[in-house]
């Protein structure tokens, strides 16, 4: 379980009783309808995605007297702060985009429901399991506070090197399955006349995250909860260690595509595209970014970041992050109806027509199977889906983001050129070190 330090909490709400002679009426829950929903009540759903609205069809055809109109913005925080502040929130809200909310403000004051209820219920699907155990395992821990869960981040970002399989079946190319397969491979690219490796050197959170992944599937799990927690030496691990000299080899043996350093990510995906280059570490939302420049028959796919031997911890290793988390407001005018709309957002046919008609994956597990998908997604999906509980993550970048930006930086000069790889590891860990030890920082940990 992810815990993250006690946040301060809002003032609790007081109880207005209508009277002092009767007791309130008791609750009629059911597993149809295990949250006590008014069925003629109205619900308010805020969205910043339209796909965040897809789970209305099914809540009316369940509530037919239910007004539900989902309103899409992207304006956030213009829209809510106010109504948060003024106790009038909606129902459901999906927070993403340039406006979204501050989570760790609103969960300090007290704004967000405890969704562990919304976990333990039975499911929209099938009655005898419960909402949680239809989920993929290891992407709740990103909307828990304090051990307890306040957002439910919907969507399965799924991380590795991407390529062409035309490109790839054309020069006889095999997918490697260990890093030396990869060099290898490199060297043949070469040889062809691509620059093998392409990445975008103005965001080097790139190399930092196949580092990272590396170093994962070559120790285990551990290996990143130890860097999350700002443990003793944990970027002196021999496995980062390993992982950081493994990709200080695509320089040593000059695979790294001209001018890599210098692009930003849509420079860098250009020159993917245009086949100039053969492997390039992204996520899978690659294909939404870069719609309508993929060339027919590209064949773009993603195959997962191969270990450093035969032998790793995680051998089906797969970095996923969640994101697109969803909260249902503590003083909603109609808590039990946001519960609801939640638990048919994550029933298997909402799930997905999201996937189908926003071209991404969602936690909800096999939501995705049997659908008529992209290349790109498919391929995504189906690593996904082989890497079963060997689902790679870590949280150190977005509870300390500057502290990543450095670690970024730094793994970006490495590459480049610019850094031993001795002075990568000390400046890093130094930054870590430095990190745990400023008190004005709130610091969070990870079981």
């Amino acid at each position: 379980m992810l815990k993250r330090r006690t946040l301060l909490q809002g003032a609790l709400a007081g109880v207005v009783l209508s009277g002092c002679s009767s007791a309130p009426p008791a609750r009629t829950v059911s597993p149809q309808n295990p949250f006590d929903v008014d069925a003629n009540a109205p619900l308010d759903v805020v969205t910043s995605e339209e796909y965040g609205g897809f789970a209305a069809a099914a809540y009316r055809k369940k509530y037919a007297s239910a007004v539900v109109a989902p309103k899409v913005t992207p304006q956030l925080s213009d829209a809510l702060l106010p109504r948060f502040a003024a106790g009038n929130p909606p129902d459901v809200v999906l927070n993403t985009g340039d406006q979204e909310l501050e989570l760790g403000r609103l969960v300090k004051d007290g704004q967000l429901t405890d969704l562990q209820q919304l976990l333990d219920a039975p499911s929209w699907d099938n009655q005898a399991a419960k909402v949680k155990d239809q989920l993929l395992p290891e992407l709740l821990d990103i909307g828990r506070y304090d051990g307890t869960q306040r957002t439910l981040n919907y969507i399965a970002t799924v991380y590795g090197l991407w390529h062409s399989a035309s490109l790839f079946q054309t020069n006889g190319w095999d997918v490697p399955h260990t890093w030396p397969d990869l060099l290898a491979l490199g060297t043949d690219m070469k040889a062809a006349g691509l620059g093998p490796f392409i990445y975008a050197g103005a965001h080097p959170y790139y190399i930092l995250e196949l580092v990272l992944t590396l170093a994962a599937k070559t120790g285990g799990a551990d290996v990143l909860k130890r860097i999350d927690n700002l443990d003793a030496g944990a970027w002196k691990d021999e496995s980062v260690t390993r992982a950081i000299a493994a990709v200080g080899e695509l320089t040593k043996r000059g695979l790294i595509a001209a001018g890599s350093a210098q692009y930003d990510h849509i420079g860098s995906q250009k020159r993917f595209l245009a086949s100039k280059a053969g492997m390039l570490p992204c996520g899978n939302w690659l294909e939404n970014e870069m719609k309508g420049l993929i060339p027919q028959r590209f064949g773009l796919t993603m195959f997962a970041v191969p270990p450093l031997d035969a032998s790793p911890a995680l051998a089906s290793g797969l970095h996923v992050a969640a994101t697109a988390p969803f909260l249902v407001p503590e003083k909603a005018k109609n808590k039990a109806g946001g519960l609801e709309y939640l638990r048919a957002l994550l029933s298997q046919d909402v799930a997905a027509q999201v996937s189908s008609e926003s071209n991404q994956l969602t936690i909800v597990r096999g939501a995705a199977d049997g659908l008529e998908l992209s290349t790109a997604l498919r391929s995504a999906r189906d690593l996904l889906t082989a890497a079963g509980d060997q689902v790679i993550t870590w949280y150190f970048d977005s509870w300390y983001p500057d502290f990543a930006n450095a670690a970024a930086t730094a793994t970006g000069q490495f590459l480049a050129g610019g850094l031993q790889q001795s002075e990568w590891t000390a400046r890093i860990q130094a930054a870590a070190d430095k990190l745990k030890q400023d008190d004005a920082v709130t610091k969070y940990h990870r079981d």
